[in-house]
């Protein structure tokens, strides 16, 4: 099976078409901008690999410092996640929580966290973006957004009440923040290009400083 990238789109509708590895999914991209063309059967069955590859639409190597997005990416606020996946989000993380007995729900989040996500989210292709910077929150932002915001009062202070008031703030303002979001100006978008996904190299700095 062939690593999951952004192709050239084999319909010629669009200059790139998510390969998930195995088929060609609806997830397109133009000049930077991510959006969705659904591909017919036969379509998906297209060969993989027959057109030269290009670069990536989110951040090629000639416009690309470390770190940085380029300008065409398209913008957090538009790519924000459903009330109800949000939702879902936050009771599959208590879920994997329970299941994984703890200790396994925090080493894997401690892998995802540079990349702006937990181990719900990286299931479910979503992704915590800074609104203020433009970019995914790195390691040290996830852990005070996902375990110093989040976890800990849910867990030992305040339990259903927490979790419960910052559901109806999910429900009940227009970029689906949580409380945890507004403290940290953060927003949760639907990533599954992963057109936010950080470059290694800018990880690498994190765990140096």
């Amino acid at each position: 099976m062939s690593v999951s990238s952004w192709e050239p789109d084999p319909t010629s509708r669009h200059q790139y078409r998510w390969w998930d590895g195995e088929q060609w999914t609806d997830q397109v991209a133009d000049d930077g901008v991510q959006s969705v063309d659904p591909v017919s059967a036969a379509e998906a069955d297209l060969p993989h690999g027959a057109l030269p590859s290009l670069p990536p639409p989110s951040m090629p190597e000639s416009d690309m410092s470390e770190g940085q997005f380029r300008s065409e990416t398209p913008d957090p606020l538009s790519m924000l996640s459903s009330r109800g996946k949000r939702l879902g989000g936050i009771f599959l993380e208590f879920l994997l929580l329970t299941v994984t007995l703890g200790i396994g729900w925090l080493l894997w989040s401690l892998y995802v966290y540079s990349r702006g996500q937990t181990p719900a989210k990286q299931l479910l292709k979503m992704r915590v973006v800074r609104v203020d910077q433009g970019e995914a929150a790195d390691i040290w932002w996830m852990v005070l957004r996902e375990l110093v915001l989040k976890m800990i009062p849910s867990l030992f202070l305040l339990g259903l009440l927490w979790v419960a008031v910052s559901g109806l703030s999910i429900l009940t303002n227009d970029r689906l923040q949580a409380l945890w979001d507004k403290m940290l100006k953060t927003v949760v978008i639907d990533d599954p290009g992963d057109l936010y996904k950080p470059h290694p190299y800018s990880r690498d700095r994190l765990w140096q400083q």
